[in-house]
């Protein structure tokens, strides 16, 4: 099932929750909508069950399969939903629970008894429930009550599964257990999927491509790899994974961030290799701006940043270390620069080692890879 959003708004009285909206979702695609609360996600996905309806505009279309199905009852759409908190009749076992959605279907559309128990048997082998079929949610965990709550929204048999913060109600260990089955699950079913997540780590995890919203708006949509390593806002990358940022302005063709200078090519950063610096390597800071100068932010990941004991080739600027953090699959180590703006760098344990810095000890920080943003875009 393709889904295509065309022009699509969405006020409750004062507030816009949804500002033209326009989304294709390909054919068994898993798509994670991303976010943080407010951003309209969630009034995306009821939209797209029929939850909802889009503000009356005449030129705005909800498509499934190339039909528009904006005015189409939520009963009518095919259309599996999952909620955060399972929504599982407690009175029910798993198997009725699973069984609800076809034993209350008009009696012409209904399955046969024996229809209804393969079915539910073979979703409980699916979502790996075997021998719980007379089990009460009660008596499970959060995450085996998830998969009833899913294998319900399968009975059905929908065209579209939509799943709203699916694990947002668990603990770490077992949303990353569940997010890697859903995963699997979906390679396997191939069932046009969308998720809302505003959880960075799942969403590049389990979808194909990602939706990133902000402010009732789409700021992008683009594959893991696209909005994690050419995120197309400001807002993007500071959302998705962690960044430093330093502030600076565009002057004379080159972006400068304290003694640090760059050329500036628009649309690009040169990097380390088309980078100058101007200046004994103080550290990147605010400054004022004069007549003719534009600010500018220049974002860059812990992981970009190297350190030195020696000055490198590479424009860098000094700081202090204050505190080495080890546990874990990388070092964490927090620095102060000379203007006492934190600053946060991840080294692999071998490099570490290698270089075995200790907390206090002065450094030198290169950048690897960064970003400059101007007026909230890349630049």
């Amino acid at each position: 099932m393709k889904i295509r959003l065309v022009n699509i708004n969405k006020r409750f009285g004062d507030f816009t929750a949804l500002r033209d909206i326009n989304l294709e979702i390909e054919d068994g695609e898993l798509v994670a909508l991303l976010g943080p609360s407010g951003s309209g996600k969630t009034t995306l996905l009821r939209l797209i069950a029929g939850l909802e309806q889009p503000d009356p505009l005449p030129d705005s279309r909800i498509e499934f399969d190339g039909v528009d199905v904006k005015n189409l009852h939520v009963r009518n759409r095919r259309v599996g939903f999952v909620f955060q908190h399972y929504a599982l009749f407690r009175h029910m076992t798993v198997f009725d629970n699973i069984a609800f959605g076809l034993r209350v279907r008009p009696r012409k559309e209904r399955p046969s008894r024996k229809e209804i128990h393969d079915r539910v048997s073979r979703l409980l082998k699916l979502v790996q429930l075997q021998g719980m079929a007379n089990r009460y949610p009660s008596q499970l965990s959060g995450g085996q009550r998830q998969r009833v709550a899913l294998a319900r929204a399968l009975a059905v048999e929908p065209k579209v599964l939509l799943l709203d913060e699916p694990f947002g109600a668990l603990d770490a260990k077992v949303r990353q257990d569940l997010r890697r089955w859903l995963r699997r699950l979906h390679d396997e079913l191939h069932i046009t999927s969308v998720f809302v997540t505003h959880d960075q780590d799942e969403a590049l995890e389990v979808a194909d491509r990602v939706v990133v919203m902000n402010q009732a708006a789409i700021e992008q949509v683009g594959t893991p790899e696209e909005v994690f390593y050419n995120p197309a806002s400001e807002f993007v990358m500071r959302f998705i994974g962690n960044v430093n940022i330093f502030h600076g302005r565009i002057q004379s063709g080159k972006a400068l961030f304290g003694d640090l200078a760059f050329e500036h090519v628009e649309g690009a950063w040169g990097g380390p290799s088309g980078a100058v610096e101007a200046g004994g390597g103080g550290a990147a800071h605010a400054g004022g701006t004069e007549a003719g100068e534009t600010d500018a932010r220049l974002l860059v990941r812990p992981e970009n940043l190297e350190l030195h004991r020696d000055r490198p080739v590479h424009p860098a600027f000094r700081a202090i270390i204050e505190r080495i953090q080890l546990a874990g699959p990388h070092v964490k180590i927090d620095l102060k620069s000379p203007t006492g703006e934190p600053v946060h760098a991840i080294l692999p344990h071998d490099r570490y080692r290698e270089l075995r810095f200790v907390e206090n000890e002065p450094v030198y920080v290169a950048l690897k890879e960064a970003r400059v943003f101007v007026g909230g875009r890349a630049s």
